[in-house]
Order: structure tokens, then sequence, then C-alpha cells
């Protein structure tokens, strides 16, 4: 009976050997584990130890070792949950341990010998370039064959075939940047020219597509540049909707007669002489009636600039009185500190007054909360129980980015609310998850930095009108952005 017993155990330790014979041939050491540790305790210590490594992308930078670890790490919790011996877990523990310990040796090698590889590979990803799909998997495939070859040894295969998959990644990277400056303008000029824009408006278009390539070159020659490649994404985008406009407008002259044409262009140039409150020009040519409207303007700005002044020398006077007041009562810091307060009041209110501007009254309501402003989006179309953002809520959500950068660098709180149909948990999650859509549409476009744009999903919490109407609840299906100013510019 004890020889039966003692041939099994051999059996046991020759099949544990194999199964812990590393990449390269070399036998994997296991430190064994207290058997008066908590089996419990260990094993939750060691999903931590695994959950911090794949945030270290140990996972890619030892994809077999790691495997291992998490494969062994869950027959470890199978034991758990099946009540067997605390030898047995403690044993499957310790082989993880050493085979996550394993994946990080090779993951500091990985990152000292593919240091390059992986800094295009973090690059492409930090714009998005998944999105690719098939194209993106092919090069991951690739990165992950040198990592596996730093697992088994293979230097010189991994140092051969980097440079590759570094020219892979960072073509991705361009692609993506390209996309996401470009991506709309791509498809405004491909909608111009379906829409015969280039037979209607040949020079705009023209100069549309030009404006165009000199952005993909500049981006091609300055892909880290944001502001250049905003700069040249805006003016091309300008110019792409510009040719659609021309274009609109020369099929309209199209259809009508000359006569029609000038009482057409005469409206323009009498609603402007109108809202000036001068006299009619409509007896003289059109050349005569905009020198008169450029001339009113003139003196209309002129007038402007010598109130200017004006306010400056009266502030100018205010100042010294104000400096010279706090001399003599010691006040000097108290009065400095409200003028301030009042200066960067008013520059809110204009603020303020400059984005109600921007939304018509179904598109948004702009609030001003104490130092905040609330944008109301009432405009955007979200598909029923769906976050994903439609074509048509674009314009909208260019709106959004004028107002946000209208305050420079504010902290920005987008909340997503919804009405009472539906389980509330179901209601949170995809508020959160409408939220997250807009956060990603201006943080695509540069608006501010990722960790400037925060979210939250309040679900129907929050109504701001009745949930037992249809128009309460379209009320309450809402995204609102919360602007909160730099102290430079919150009251």
């Amino acid at each position: 009976m004890k020889q039966h017993f003692s041939r099994w155990l051999n059996a046991v330790a020759i099949v544990i050997a194999l199964m812990l014979w590393g990449c390269a041939g070399a036998p994997l050491a296991v430190d064994p584990i207290d058997p008066g540790q908590n089996p419990q305790d260990a094993i939750e210590e060691l999903g931590r130890q695994i959950e911090r490594a794949g945030h270290n992308q140990v996972d890619v930078l030892s994809p077999t070792w790691f495997q291992r670890a998490r494969s062994t790490y869950a027959r470890a919790r199978q034991d758990v949950e099946s009540n067997a011996p605390p030898e047995e877990i403690l044993k499957n523990i310790a082989i993880a341990r050493a085979e996550l310990q394993q994946a990080e040796v090779v993951a500091i090698r990985s990152r000292d010998q593919l240091a390059e590889a992986i800094e295009s590979r973090n690059a492409a990803r930090s714009v998005h370039a998944q999105q690719f799909g098939r194209e993106y998997d092919e090069v991951e495939s690739d990165f992950l064959k040198l990592t596996r070859a730093m697992e088994d040894n293979e230097f010189e295969y991994a140092r051969k075939r980097s440079p590759k998959v570094v020219e892979a990644y960072r073509a991705l990277e361009l692609r993506a940047i390209d996309q996401a400056a470009l991506g709309d303008v791509r498809e405004l000029l491909q909608n111009a020219a379906d829409a015969k824009v280039p037979q209607m408006a040949p020079k705009t278009f023209l100069e549309a597509q030009e404006t165009f390539r000199q952005a993909e070159n500049f981006i091609v020659a300055n892909r880290y540049d944001r502001a250049g490649i905003k700069e040249h994404s805006d003016r091309a985008r300008f110019l792409a909707r510009r040719s659609l406009v021309i274009a609109a407008t020369g099929r309209r002259l199209q259809q009508m007669t000359p006569e029609d044409i000038a009482l057409w262009m005469e409206t323009f140039l009498f609603q402007t002489t109108s809202r000036l409150q001068t006299q009619d020009q409509r007896n003289t040519s059109f050349e005569e009636q905009q020198d008169h409207i450029l001339s009113t303007v003139d003196g209309i700005l002129s007038e402007l600039t010598l109130a200017r002044k004006s306010v400056e020398d009266k502030n100018l006077l205010i100042q010294k009185m104000t400096g010279r007041l706090a001399e003599m009562e010691g006040e000097a810091q108290q009065v400095m500190l409200e003028h301030q307060r009042l200066a960067v009041e008013n520059r809110f209110n204009e603020l303020f007054f400059q984005v109600q501007g921007y939304f018509q009254a179904q598109e948004a309501d702009v609030i001003r909360q104490s130092d905040q402003m609330i944008i109301r989006l009432k405009g955007l179309r979200f598909p029923v129980g769906g976050a994903s953002l439609q074509q048509a809520d674009q314009e909208l959500l260019n709106k959004v980015q004028r107002a946000i950068l209208t305050f420079g660098a504010p902290e920005v709180i987008i909340e997503g609310h919804t009405d009472n149909t539906g389980a509330p948990e179901k209601n949170r999650a995809l508020s959160k998850q409408r939220a997250e859509s807009v956060k990603q549409f201006l943080a695509q476009r540069y608006t501010l930095p990722l960790e400037k744009i925060a979210t939250v999903g309040h679900g129907d919490t929050r109504p701001i009108a009745s949930n037992e109407t249809s128009e309460g609840r379209v009320q309450n299906r809402r995204i609102d952005v919360i602007i909160q100013p730099s102290r430079t510019e919150s009251p």
C-alpha cells in the first residue's frame, strides 16, 4: 500500500514539474505559502496583484505567463468555491504567484527592449486607433509576437521585427488623428460632390478641396500640434460648408428673374439700414447703399471708441480715488477685492449673454446658477434606449464646444437625465452612457483635456417637470452641460 502511494506521489510531482516548466525550458521556482495562512485572504490579495499587473500592461508585455497566472488563479478560485482542501488551494495560489512574478520579469525586459514599440502602441491607443478593427488587430497580433519572443529569449527576432510594428502603429495613430480632425470635413466634401456642388460652385468647391488637402498635409507633418490641427481643420470645415451654401444660393438664383434677384438683394440692404435707423436708400444703387451702411457703421464704431475711452478715463479716475481712499482708511485690500469681484462678475455676465446667443430656443436653454452656467440641451435626439449620437446632433454639439471655449479652460460636468419610464438602475446607466457619448465627442475635438470633463448619470432622480405627462417626460429626458469657469472668469 505504501509503495503504491509513493508511486502516486512521484507521478504527481512529475506532472507538476512539467506544468511549471518555463517558456525557454527553465523550471519555474515556486515559493511555498505558509500552511497557516487563510486561503481566502491569500486569493483576494492575488486577485489584486493580477489586476494591478493588468493595469501596468503586463498582460501584453508577457502574455503567456500572465495568462497562465490568470488560469491558475481561476483554478484556485474554483477550489475555494468547491471547498477543496486548504493545502490544494494554497498550492495553486503559490503557482499563480510564481507565474505572475515571471510575467513581471518578462515585462521589465519587454519595456527595455521594446520601448519604441510600446510607446508607439500607447500613442495609437490614446487616439482610439482601435476603431480601425481588423487593421488594428493585425498590428496588435504582430506586437504580441514580439512580447512572446521576449518570453522565449528570442531577442534577435524581436529586434528585427520591432521597427515594422512601430511603423504600423504610427500609421494607425496618424490615421486616427486625421479621422478625428477631418473625418466630418471629408464627409461634407463627399456630400457636396454628390450634390453636384463642383458644377454649381466650382471656385468655392476647389478652394475647399485645396484647404482640406493642406490640412491633411499639415497633420502628416505635425501630428502633435493640436492647436495647428484645429486651426487647419476649422478652416477646411468652414470652406466645405461655405461651398454648400454658395451652391444652394446659386440654384435659388437660377430660378429667379433678374428683377427678383435685384429685389432680393435690396431686401438685405434695406433690413440693415432699417436696423441702423438711417434714411431709406433704396432709390440709390446697391454700391451707394452699401457705402451708406459702411459709413454709418464707421460712425457708430467711432462713437463706441470714444465711449470706451471715456469709460477707461473714468475707470482710471476711480482707481486713483479708490487708492487714495484706501490709503486714508486703511481698506485698500477690501476695495481692490471688491473691484476685482465686480469686474469678474461683469465679465461672466458678458459671456453668459454671449453664449445665450449661440443657441436657438428649440436647441437649448442657457441658465445661470450661482457661479455656474448650465446649457440644458433639448435638441439632442438619442435613439430609444440607446446612447449613440446622431449625425444631426453635430451642429448642436459644435455650439456646445464653442460655448465651453468661450470661457477659456473651464471645468465641465456633463449630466445625463431620463424620465421615470423603465427601471431606475437602467435609467441611471443609460443617462451615464449618454453623458459619456457627449464627453467623447468634445474630447475628440480637443475641446478640453479629458480630466477637465466629468460625467454623471442621474437617471430619473432629478426631474424638472412632471413625469405624468408626455410633455413633462420630454423635458426630463435631457443632457445638462454645467460649465464652471476658472477663478478669473467666475464671479
